[in-house]
């Protein structure tokens, strides 16, 4: 009888331990897409550069730099969640120069996780 129970857990203590393997994973927050893009090259320069993210982000941590080629900021404003989406950090541009130019984030979540990253994009 003991080992018709045993059996009988095996299967669903697997399927709870891999459960919780998942959303431990999926616990970070992650950028899901940015405007502009990486890798992208723009006409223009757009009013503000917006990150998207999987996760609500804390304003209070988290952060946005925009780097011309030579490696100077390009932004001097301070980074900002969206009001309309908490999940948005945005930070407004100034009319960049041509030129490529890197963007530096960090991100805490609302589960204070930390996240940061680096892409680039140019502008024509």
């Amino acid at each position: 009888m003991k080992n018709r129970i045993n059996k009988g857990l095996a299967p669903l203590l697997a399927t709870v331990a891999l459960s919780l393997v998942s959303v431990a994973a999926s616990a970070h927050g992650k950028l899901e897409s940015a405007t502009p893009a990486a890798g992208s090259t723009v006409d223009a320069t757009p009013d503000a550069l917006r990150l998207t993210f999987n996760e609500n982000i804390e304003s209070s941590f988290s952060t946005i730099k925009v780097l011309n080629a030579a490696g100077a900021p390009a932004t001097k404003e301070k980074a900002t969640v969206d009001s309309t989406n908490p999940r948005v950090l945005k930070i407004s541009l100034p009319k960049l120069d041509s030129g490529l130019y890197t963007v530096q984030w960090g991100v805490m979540t609302s589960d204070s996780h930390k996240t940061k990253g680096t892409y680039t994009f140019t502008v024509k």
